[in-house]
């Protein structure tokens, strides 16, 4: 079985969508583990379980360390012959060893003491010096650590430590029912509110059987579109930010707090918050209102986007800085824009839902996998869901919203291409209430990739390169 994951890892027909565990100690005996899988051929999900008690194989390839050590942390189980299984999430200076949250039988009342100090790798080549980034940032962003070894500017090794929030939200929702744990589903990351909360509806709605009336699939994908819109914007006005452009990133910031205030004027919310529910959604969109924004807003998006592609000063601190080779994206099953800027085209709208959205979104990739390929990434993205958003308005089907429920027992998975890549989630429901819920944000992919993209690059670039990755802390915490 451990050779056909490798197989499934590595190969191009497949695209990994991670890894899913639940203690199924008291009914079977045992731990489940799931490998996710997207068929690209036959645009389908594979699923490749494995049974087990105390330990399962380790396989080397580097987007499974993450998991490996999440599974342990969160578990106990051992990944064996994994060369560096160091706590990721429970951290040993606060946790005990033996504490693992998500076993059913976990002793949820413990003393936070800590049984030692985390070990950092060792790397101090001669000549070289560290600069240490965090978990506390001068700015206004969450915390993250980062440990730069150089040599004079130039980058010799990274690496990061995150996990400083973990939230608890998976074993949060234990024993919740579906609707309380929807307003957790908004809040998993912020700026993805309505991409994360259709990935776990979608998980519901799948155990209880419901097909949803098409006019709530379109104004769904609408909410969606803007998300990605309003996150693509923000993005583009940070990364003309970091080169020194203040001109263009205000002008951008301003384009950003015109969607904010239409989706207030749409669903009485910035993030689009309360408006998803299972089986559909709960109220009507003013498409008059979105129409006017939008067609202001493209117009002002087209001239920004012409002074960034036609700015030599610009360019020159994006083209080549951040790269990111298509091996790498590989090894570490890339997901959204940083997997398209470097070669790899996979997007579950054109690929899962192609009934809904039919030839709207390209099949488009770029190759450098630098800055300014991310940059382009976004800009194919913002213009593809004015697109979507105008086409959709165009075609509303007429009828209801929203379906009437019937609650299952079950167990399913859920996903959505929020804008930084695909979200899964896997959900299991036992008599009306949450027994097992894991999220996978797009970050917990990307995050380890930052590590190799900033190498050779002068240390002044690395906030430039951090924002064209624009990785989630608060997805990636749960």
């Amino acid at each position: 079985m451990k050779h056909y994951i490798e197989s499934l890892l590595h190969s191009d027909d497949h695209q990994f969508l991670g890894v899913f565990v639940s203690d199924d100690l008291e009914k079977e005996g045992v731990f489940k583990i799931r490998y996710l899988f997207c068929d690209i051929k036959s645009k389908k999900l594979n699923t490749v379980e494995l049974n087990v008690k105390d330990t399962f194989p380790h396989i080397d390839i580097p987007v499974l360390d993450w998991y490996e050590r999440e599974i342990y942390d969160m578990f106990g189980l051992i990944p064996e012959g994994h060369p560096n299984l160091r706590p990721l999430m429970l951290f040993p200076e606060n946790y005990p060893k033996d504490f693992h949250p998500l076993r059913k039988d976990a002793n949820m009342n413990i003393k936070y003491e800590g049984y030692k100090t985390y070990p950092y790798e060792d790397f101090d080549p001669e000549g070289s010096f560290k600069i240490l980034v965090g978990p506390i940032h001068a700015g206004i962003i969450e915390p993250g650590h980062f440990r730069f070894t150089l040599i004079g500017e130039p980058i010799l090794k990274l690496e990061i430590r995150h996990f400083y929030k973990h939230k608890g939200i998976e074993k949060l929702s234990e024993g919740k029912t579906p609707e309380e744990s929807l307003k957790l589903s908004e809040r998993i990351s912020g700026d993805h509110s309505v991409a994360h909360s259709l990935a776990f509806v979608k998980a519901v709605e799948k155990i209880y059987d419901i097909d949803i009336p098409p006019k709530a699939r379109y104004i769904r994908a609408i909410l969606l579109e803007l998300e990605r819109l309003m996150c693509n914007l923000n993005d583009f006005a940070f990364i003309f930010q970091d080169v020194g452009y203040s001109f263009g990133a205000q002008k951008v910031f301003a384009l950003k707090e015109m969607l904010m205030r239409l989706n207030e004027t749409l669903t009485g919310n910035r993030f689009n918050r309360n408006i998803i529910k299972i089986g559909g959604v709960s109220k009507e969109l003013d498409t008059k209102a979105i129409k006017e924004v939008l067609g202001l807003l493209e117009k002002e998006y087209l001239k920004y986007k012409k002074l960034f592609l036609n700015s030599s000063t610009v360019l020159e601190r994006t083209d080549t800085t951040g790269r990111i080779f298509y091996k790498t994206a590989k090894k570490h099953a890339a997901l959204g824009y940083v997997a398209k800027a470097s070669n790899i085209f996979f997007d579950t709208r054109a690929i899962l839902e192609k009934d809904l959205y039919g030839s709207l979104v390209k099949a488009f990739k770029l190759e450098k996998g630098d800055v300014s390929a991310r940059v382009k990434v976004r800009f194919n993205d913002i213009e593809e869901s004015f697109n979507i958003i105008k086409t959709f308005i165009e075609n509303m089907p007429l009828g209801d919203i929203a379906k009437n429920i019937e609650p299952k027992d079950g167990e399913a998975f859920g996903y959505e291409e929020g804008q930084r890549g695909n979200i899964t989630h896997f959900l299991r429901i036992e008599h009306g209430l949450i027994s097992r819920w894991k999220i996978r944000d797009p970050s917990f992919h990307n995050w380890p990739i930052i590590q190799k993209a900033v190498l050779g690059d002068i240390i002044a670039d690395f906030p430039l390169i951090n924002k064209s990755l624009n990785l989630s802390y608060a997805g990636n915490d749960l």
